[in-house]
This record gives C-alpha cells, structure tokens and sequence, in this order.
C-alpha cells in the first residue's frame, strides 16, 4: 500500500490564504485542511496553531519591484518608462498585499503584530526608490532637488489608490493607474533627456 502524498508547506500557505481572504480571520482550521484534503489534526500537527498559520500565510515578502531598482537607471530607457514600470509593478504587488492586511489588522493577532518586520515592505520600497532616484540626479538624468520627498510621493500616492479601489472599488481611485502615475511622475521629476531633446528640436520656419 503505497504511503498518501505529503502536502507541502507552499500548498498549506496558498490553501490557508485563500480561505482566509475569502472568509476572514475568523475562518475555521477545518475549511483549510478541506481544501488540502487532509484531517484538522494533521494540519495543526504541521502548523501548531492557527494564529501561527495565519501570520505564514499571510506575511509579506519584500516588495518585487526592488529587484528592477536595485542597479540604478538603465542608459537605453527613459527615466520616465522606468519609473513607470517600477510603479505598476509594485501596484501588483500591493493589490496582493492590501486584502492580507486588512485579514491581519482583524484578526486576533492584530496587524502590528503579525507584521512585525525589520524593514515593512513599504518602507523597504520607500528606500530603493530613493536610492535609485538619487543614482539618475547624479548621472544628470533627472531634475530633482529632494529624491526621498519624490519617493514618498509616488510611494503614498500609489498606496493609496491601490487602498482606495480595495476599499470602494474603480469608483474610489478613477482614471487608469498608468495614466495617473505618468502625469505625477512628470509633476514631481524633470527628466533631462526630455529637455535635451526639446532644445534640440529644430525651430519651424514662418513664411510671410
């Protein structure tokens, strides 16, 4: 008789997120060990308590958008694309973030506690965007006087578009994000390959 399949912990996380996004913090363990197709007893065998299992699963990883910011600006793509990408890449992320947030803060292990992190994913963000921020003012690419006041802007302004549609929907954070983002990029931040070729541009002729 062959031995049943071990279930292993990715399967437990991503089974136990599901059920508590759909059902809150106070899901029961029985729903979680359903959906994994094993008994209640098996699954607190592995998990010991069900507070431990939900701060598991829910705890955030660092944000994915540090990976495309941590070398810096790269010379073939404008500042502006850049920025953008790194922007609409993170909003991924916090779309995924903000529901496991809102689970944790009701939740009886409150939300400061479960994440208690030495750098908070938004922090962590805050601080390779300045970082990158920084790299384009020296490189003489950007026009900017304050790196770390852009990144929180940007940072702030997303999080709360991303809050808002979680909380009231499309009506609550209206026009597209890349259309919103783009605008405020260009409010904050001056990119100088754009003035470059604004100065290059040749003036048109008046004919009399």
């Amino acid at each position: 008789m062959s031995r049943p399949q071990r279930v292993l912990d990715p399967e437990i996380d991503e089974a136990a997120r599901a059920v508590f996004l759909e059902q809150g913090p106070s899901a029961p363990l029985q729903d979680i060990a359903k959906r994994l197709g094993i008994s209640q007893a098996a699954l607190l065998h592995r998990v010991g308590t069900k507070e431990a299992l939900m701060a598991r699963a829910l705890r955030p990883v660092p944000p994915s958008a540090l990976a495309l910011l941590a070398h810096g600006p790269k010379d073939d793509t404008s500042i502006e694309d850049q920025l953008l990408e790194a922007l609409l890449h993170h909003r991924d992320f916090l779309r995924r973030l903000v529901p496991w947030l809102f689970v944790l803060h009701y939740s009886a292990l409150g939300g400061a506690r479960a994440l208690h992190l030495e750098t908070p994913p938004p922090v962590a963000l805050r601080e390779g965007l300045t970082k990158w921020l920084a790299r384009a003012k020296r490189a003489g690419r950007v026009d900017l006087a304050e790196p770390k006041v852009a990144a929180e802007a940007l940072c702030g302004a997303l999080e709360a578009r991303c809050f808002n549609a979680h909380v009231g929907g499309a009506t609550y954070a209206p026009g597209e994000d890349a259309t919103v983002l783009r605008q405020l990029i260009r409010v904050l931040l001056t990119p100088r390959e754009a003035s470059a070729r604004a100065r290059k541009k040749p003036l048109k002729r008046t004919t009399r």
